[in-house]
């Protein structure tokens, strides 16, 4: 089934939903960043995380989310907004040295969330990265930094088809509303983080009836019993905005023995989007045009 988000509310009891098909999206991220199947499964869980945590926003708002930890694995970007579009990158996009999760991750990390509209930033935030893992990480920022209570769950599954790597990647959202019980929104996060649940959310079919399916196992018991609302919002898909004069702001991070070693030379330089994969051939004229440019005010 093609990717969709659908976002709605669990009417009744303040809770809020959205929940994201994503196989292509992330299929398309880790064949531009060749990522191995550790880096591909950390990173489809990390984009799907993030179209979920954007699913609010506004439109012409963005959402930006950098997971940083001490083990082999250093960094995991997200870029995301409520029109869908979608990007990221891991680093190293290769992790299949970690033995364990301990070499994986290291002994903690950070995640830090930026919001922003029409490139101005609106919020932003950091908090530690102890839980050890992409999804709970956002989560445990949603809940402390954001306070507001959330429950996330992704799963992943791969397929051995190289143009489409991912079989199967799904998310779910819960977040508390103003008003919500939050005794009654505890017992529907331990739901949707028990087997039954986990089980429903790793089916390997997708049908009409699959996410509603879902979420009555996650409302089971609640009296009186929530009413189950959602809408389409519009699908996630990869889509990169670099472009060759975005090129420039990457050229003017060079120190200065850089840029001189660079006009020496004489040749055109190659820069590549961290995003995409994307490659740039750059003149020494576009290069010098580049340094002599004033940086953008930071908002």
């Amino acid at each position: 089934m093609a990717d969709q988000l659908l976002t709605g509310q669990l009417a009744g009891i303040d809770v809020a939903v959205a929940y994201a098909l994503t196989a292509d999206t992330v299929s398309e991220a880790i064949r531009r960043h060749d990522c191995d199947p550790a880096a591909a499964h950390l990173l489809a869980r990390g984009l799907t995380a993030g179209v979920l945590a954007s699913s609010a926003m506004n439109a012409g708002q963005r959402l930006n989310l950098r997971w940083a930890y001490e083990g082999l694995l250093r960094t995991i970007v997200v870029d995301s907004g409520p029109d869908g579009a979608t990007r990221g990158f891991i680093t190293p996009p290769h992790l299949s040295d970690a033995d364990d999760e301990g070499a994986l991750y290291g002994a903690t990390g950070t995640v830090q969330v930026i919001r922003s509209r029409k490139g101005a930033v609106v919020s932003h935030g950091t908090t530690r990265a102890d839980l050890l893992d992409v999804v709970e990480d956002l989560n445990h920022f949603l809940c402390i930094s954001d306070q507001v209570e959330s429950a996330i769950a992704v799963t992943v599954a791969f397929s051995t088809d190289p143009a489409r790597p991912v079989r199967i990647c799904r998310g779910l959202m819960l977040q508390a509303m103003p008003g919500c019980d939050l005794p009654r929104f505890q017992r529907l996060r331990d739901r949707l983080y028990a087997p039954p649940a986990r089980a429903l959310l790793a089916r390997g079919d997708e049908s009409d009836s699959s996410v509603e399916n879902l979420l009555r196992a996650i409302i089971d018991g609640e009296t009186p019993t929530p009413r189950i609302r959602l809408d389409s919002a519009l699908a996630p898909f990869f889509r990169c905005t670099c472009r060759p004069d975005k090129m420039g702001a990457v050229l003017r991070a060079l120190p200065y023995a850089d840029r001189m070693d660079i006009v020496r030379k004489n040749e055109p330089v190659t820069v590549s989007c961290r995003f995409c994969g994307q490659r740039y051939e750059m003149s020494i004229d576009a290069c010098i045009r580049a340094w002599n440019e004033k940086a953008p005010e930071t908002p």
